[in-house]
């Protein structure tokens, strides 16, 4: 659903992506407010802005929308498939001129800029890599805006700006969310970003990207459905959301002979997920697709044996069951007759009927004190 953003002299009609038929939530929150008037106001001296976590686009739309601003080079930067769709979707509603923003990514080099307009992200770890990377892209001239709503504002996110570019100061809250201020102040910090880590239980040397699900840390449910993974013959495999591509890792061991996919909306999980397939099983690199999508909204009907799946449970920095709906959706249609989805997840989160509505029925394949596995065969 299309809702207008209205900040003199922009007029926006904005959505969310995908779009839900009963979606309510806005495109933009009170934090991206701020961060536009504070940029409208300076926006007949500004030569280059770099944007950084915008989202669903409504930011870069309004830029590309004011008129003073048309002329500014603008930076977008973003590590999430769902962004960057949106940024697209919101741009063609709006009639807007899409070439005039360069794109990069969250693995790409930031270049120079004399304003940073950031949205918090959600991890403190992928804050950090951020800011150490905008180190190389400001001078003493160059000012960071980054956007915060007060409920996701813990105090280490100071300690992250203090430590990494300088002193902070914060705009006056408005709407529950205030603006932080900062200039780079000569810091030059060392990256501890991909980490290396490992897993001796598997034998596995991995090394993460820093906005990576679990970072260098082994998730429980992942935990437990490794050791209960499917037992067969299967020509191709979906790790479905794979984070850092633990399960597809383990499922290159148990199916050798199978196609192995990396699904995840996450451009740096993929990466990651890359680096440990290089990392413990080079020769099955040529076994293996890594694919930035949203679940597998862009993937053949007909094509998986097995998909694999530990479901989140938030978009961005929303909580909300529509992702793993559609994971579950995309699941079904990619597989093929007699293809099964196996799912981990928490006891609490009462998948069964969901599941039970996509595929008419659902086996447990195994349960502790916290999680259970489930699977569905598609008939």
């Amino acid at each position: 659903m299309h809702q207008q953003l209205i900040i003199a002299p922009v007029e926006l009609n904005l959505a969310r992506y995908p779009k839900q038929s009963a979606d309510e939530l806005r495109a933009w929150n009170a934090a991206d407010e701020l961060l536009l008037e504070y940029a409208f106001e300076l926006s007949t001296n500004l030569q280059h802005i770099l944007l950084l976590n915008d989202e669903f686009g409504g930011l870069a739309c309004a830029l590309l929308a004011h008129p003073n601003l048309r002329h500014c080079q603008i930076t977008w930067l973003s590590d999430s498939f769902i962004a960057q769709q949106a940024l697209a979707q919101n741009i063609q509603a709006n009639q807007l001129n899409g070439e005039s923003i360069n794109i990069i990514s969250s693995i790409d080099v930031m270049p120079q800029a004399d304003l940073v307009l950031m949205r918090l992200p959600k991890s403190l770890n992928y804050l950090e890599h951020q800011l150490i990377a905008l180190q190389n892209a400001m001078d003493n001239a160059s000012l960071l805006v980054c956007g915060v709503m007060l409920k996701g504002l813990p105090k280490s996110v100071f300690n992250l700006f203090e430590k990494h570019l300088g002193e902070v100061n914060t705009s006056l809250a408005k709407k529950k969310a205030r603006l932080l201020f900062s200039h780079y102040q000569g810091k030059c910090s060392a990256s501890r970003y991909p980490k290396a880590w490992t897993i001796e239980e598997y034998q596995w040397q991995l090394n993460d990207h820093a906005n990576v699900f679990c970072f260098a840390k082994f998730d429980i449910g992942t935990r437990f459905m490794l050791k209960h993974l499917p037992r067969g013959e299967f020509a191709s495999v979906v790790d479905l959301g794979c984070g850092n591509g633990l399960l597809g890792l383990r499922a290159l061991e148990l199916y050798p002979e199978a196609s192995v996919t990396f699904a995840d909306e996450s451009l740096m999980a993929l990466a990651s997920a890359k680096n440990n397939v290089q990392l413990n099983h080079p020769e099955a690199l040529n076994r293996c697709e890594f694919i930035h999508d949203n679940a597998l909204e862009h993937q053949a009907d007909n094509s998986a044996d097995l998909v694999l799946c530990n479901p989140p449970f938030h978009q961005q920095n929303t909580i909300s069951t529509h992702i793993a709906r559609q994971m579950f959706r995309d699941a079904k249609r990619c597989l093929r007759s007699n293809g099964m989805l196996a799912v981990v997840a928490n006891r609490h989160l009462s998948y069964q009927a969901l599941l039970k509505s996509y595929f008419g029925g659902y086996k447990l394949l195994a349960s502790n004190n916290k999680f259970v596995i489930l699977g569905c065969t598609k008939r």
